[in-house]
């Protein structure tokens, strides 16, 4: 109950404390939107594809069957209504000539013996000639051609096991070639037709296909950011030895004064948050539920947890004014590239992508985006508690070190 009370105490400090800030809190919010309005400004004008410009892709079929002809069709019909890729046909000689020319970015060619390899059981190579000036377009092709590949030999166990016992069966040559094609046609339909491959594998970047509400909400997600931490300095403010000492023998911890800290910072960014959201959302006009809204809510608390706990964590370690400011630069810094909002981490080598879904910047964020723009119905609560779990056992842990100590 003294806990609670010394909390309660603090906490009514810190708004009175707030109060004659009035100043510093409209720069705090002020601040940080037109910087960071201004920088996604540039951005969005590299970001931002250009309609005229549309990624091809060829198709050589060199196998010339029927069953090549199929996975052809089945392709373009797979790729037809896609915004980004058209698709044609060629020769092996036109696709290098048009290539040359720069009117393709790609073309796939199917090699000859690709019938007889299906049949055999042969893993599937569709081999891939791009410009190596779009990259980005390139990798999203060969995405969607190793996944159709993928898909097809998975199918080629089922078919293999249909021609053993069709083999041991009386019919005739020409009946077994007839239903060696019938099962193909059919599995490649399956496999191919019902765009798994597509919606599974594609490359989705929200950053290019909806760039305004992409970036509006990454500002929204940066200067959340930005107002914990701009909240978090505001109160912090230096004590003698004497009146730590005093603090300690009244019974009031570091982890009490924290925690009223944590509460002011957490609702004023939170505040300044569905101010902004209401005044952007008249242009961007998202129509989320009230679920939503909570959704939205839910992951905004278990972030500003982390964050607020990852100032305490540098505050308890540094005790230099200087380091300590320079070590939250560094952290702010570090959280909004580790989350996408600046640079989206689809343009981040491989290797690192897989290391950021293990960050709580990430998985937030990331979340947020799939609530508003993806229209996700639902939502994973659990990878951001446990990491707001642990922030908060971190620094409890080494603020009840620090207290020993003392």
């Amino acid at each position: 109950m003294k806990a609670l009370k010394n909390i309660l105490f603090f906490t009514t400090q810190n708004a009175h404390y707030l109060k004659k800030k009035w100043f510093s809190l409209l720069l705090l919010f002020i601040t940080p939107i037109c910087m960071i309005g201004l920088f996604l400004l540039l951005v969005l004008q590299f970001m931002t594809p250009d309609e005229k410009q549309r990624s091809t892709l060829a198709i050589v079929d060199n196998d010339r069957t029927e069953e090549s002809k199929i996975l052809t069709q089945l392709l373009i019909m797979a790729l037809k209504g896609n915004g980004h890729i058209d698709i044609t046909r060629m020769s092996d000689m036109e696709a290098q000539q048009a290539m040359e020319r720069q009117q393709i970015t790609s073309y796939v060619t199917f090699p000859q013996g690709l019938t007889n390899d299906l049949y055999a059981g042969s893993p599937i190579e569709l081999p891939l000639v791009g410009d190596a000036n779009k990259s980005i377009e390139n990798a999203m092709i060969e995405n969607l051609l190793n996944s159709m590949a993928s898909y097809i030999e998975s199918a080629q166990a089922n078919i293999l096991t249909v021609y053993e016992y069709a083999e041991k069966t009386p019919m005739s040559t020409e009946r077994y070639n007839q239903l060696k094609e019938d099962i193909f046609i059919d599995y490649a339909i399956y496999t191919v037709g019902k765009n798994n491959f597509l919606v599974e594998n594609t490359v989705n970047n929200t950053a290019t296909t909806m760039p305004s509400y992409y970036y509006s909400m990454s500002t929204l997600f940066i200067c959340l950011t930005i107002w914990l931490i701009g909240f978090y300095l505001l109160l912090m403010r230096e004590q003698s030895q004497s009146i730590q000492n005093r603090l300690r023998l009244l019974g009031v911890t570091i982890t009490q004064t924290f925690i009223a800290k944590s509460v002011i910072c957490i609702s004023g960014s939170v505040l300044f948050l569905i101010v902004l959201y209401s005044v952007m959302n008249r242009w961007l006009a998202l129509a989320l539920y009230p679920l939503d809204y909570w959704r939205l809510l839910l992951f905004v608390l278990f972030y500003s947890i982390c964050v607020v706990c990852l100032q305490g964590i540098v505050e308890l370690l540094s005790t230099n004014a200087k380091m300590r400011m320079l070590c939250y630069v560094v952290v702010t810094i570090i959280i909004i590239l580790v989350s996408g909002a600046l640079l989206p981490t689809i343009y981040f080598p491989h290797a690192l992508q897989q290391l950021l879904l293990f960050t709580f910047p990430y998985e937030a964020f990331a979340w947020m985006i799939d609530i508003t723009l993806e229209n996700r119905n639902y939502a994973n609560y659990m990878s951001m508690l446990v990491s707001a779990s642990l922030s908060i056992a971190l620094f409890g842990l080494l603020a009840l070190y620090k207290e020993r100590r003392l």
